[in-house]
């Protein structure tokens, strides 16, 4: 099974329709994310045949690379190609994050994925991208488990920052005690 699975929250057709890729790109990903890279890969690489311009599929071709071959680097150099051939596609920076996260570059990978967050909010494979960098970066304090209540309680509060409605939920709810607690003292 493939490792992009857990990124884009593989539930059958589903996820498929809210990408709004072609079908037979569509079909691809599916390939990918039941664990046939050789079978994905070829079918990206013959939409690509008729298509080079495909950002979506390019995209598509360097996570199976990453993750089928573990060639990084070639890998990086086609999300970097699909990025290069729509900017304003998220498909290419979800597909080079993904890629420098398989690779080891934690920071370079979020960086890319916050670029795609910026450009499509509600991109299924978004939500999914980022646990995987929370899985994959160390724990706020290093002496202690990840699955530690003060580590998980600090992971929480570090990625407020991603989103903005519940930092201002959090606000509120701080001032707000804050302001009880100063009624009562008082």
């Amino acid at each position: 099974m493939s490792e992009l699975r857990h990124l884009l929250e593989y539930r059958g057709e589903h996820i498929f329709t809210t990408l709004g890729a072609c079908p037979s790109v569509c079909a691809a990903y599916k390939l990918l994310l039941d664990g046939e890279h050789e079978a994905a890969e070829e079918r990206f690489r013959r939409i690509l045949k008729d298509d080079p311009r495909d950002n979506e599929a390019l995209a598509g071709l360097a996570i199976c690379v990453a993750e089928g071959g573990g060639r990084f680097l070639t890998a990086e150099k086609l999300a970097k190609q699909a990025v290069k051939l729509d900017k304003s596609s998220a498909a290419g920076y979800i597909g080079l994050g993904y890629v420098n996260l398989l690779g080891g570059r934690i920071e370079e990978g979020f960086k890319h994925l916050m670029k795609a967050k910026h450009l499509a909010p509600r991109d299924p494979r978004l939500h999914q991208g980022f646990a995987l960098y929370d899985r994959e970066r160390p724990p706020v304090i290093a002496g202690l488990s990840r699955k530690h209540p003060v580590n998980q309680v600090l992971n929480e509060a570090r990625n407020l920052k991603r989103n903005p409605r519940a930092m201002a939920l959090v606000v509120a709810a701080v001032v707000g005690g804050l302001y009880l607690a100063g009624s009562l003292v008082v």
